[in-house]
């Protein structure tokens, strides 16, 4: 690659969606067609004052976890949406970028493994760790329930000290180390593969 990245491109699997967060309209219409999309699974013979209600909470949850994307320095928002028919996973993973003020890159990979669970990757071809770990439940981060995360710190080329970060969550089905958190670690470290950096 002869020009610094400056951006990235993702495949994403069929059903999930981007929220950028850099620009408000956007974010704010990206936002909407995701509530609207999660309110056309409720069956039509449901009360119009629950639809109401289920609509707010939807709407809540995703702004909670909007404002905790951009908190820690997200770039892009990224979850499923159910399909008709089909359960909804509870996951989703940001796209973020952090700086470090040590430009040395192999010194700053060997400080992150040397923390525990930390082990190096490549992505793109660029140095980066990857770790895995159980966060439990803390409501006072708005963190309700406990999950199953997962971190990537990728090295930004021909840019010291820049990094992008990719981090997951997903609940499973209710425990963050049962076979669904499993199957969805799995599909997560499976569209990493697909992440390219952009020049234009």
């Amino acid at each position: 690659m002869e020009k610094a990245p400056v951006g990235y491109s993702i495949i994403l699997p069929p059903g999930w969606k981007r929220i950028p967060l850099r620009n408000k309209r956007e974010m704010e219409s990206a936002a909407d067609e995701l509530v609207a999309a999660a309110c056309r699974q409720v069956p039509e013979n449901l009360p119009r004052d629950f639809v109401a209600r289920y609509r707010l909470e939807v709407r809540r949850r995703l702004g909670v976890g909007i404002k905790n994307a951009r908190k820690s320095g997200g770039l892009d928002f990224y979850l499923p949406v159910a399909q008709p028919g089909e359960p909804l996973i509870a996951a989703s993973f940001v796209v973020g970028e952090v700086s470090s003020a040590d430009s040395d890159r192999g010194q700053f990979l060997t400080a992150m493994t040397s923390g525990a669970g930390y082990e190096p990757v490549d992505v793109d071809d660029s140095p980066g760790v990857r770790r895995e770990l159980v966060m439990e439940a803390d409501p006072t981060e708005n963190i309700e329930m406990s999950s199953r995360r997962v971190d990537y710190v990728v090295s930004v080329p021909k840019n010291l000290g820049r990094w992008v970060t990719i981090s997951f969550s997903t609940m499973g089905g209710g425990d963050p180390s049962d076979d669904l958190a499993d199957a969805t670690v799995s599909l997560f470290d499976a569209i990493v593969t697909t992440f390219r950096w952009s020049t234009e």
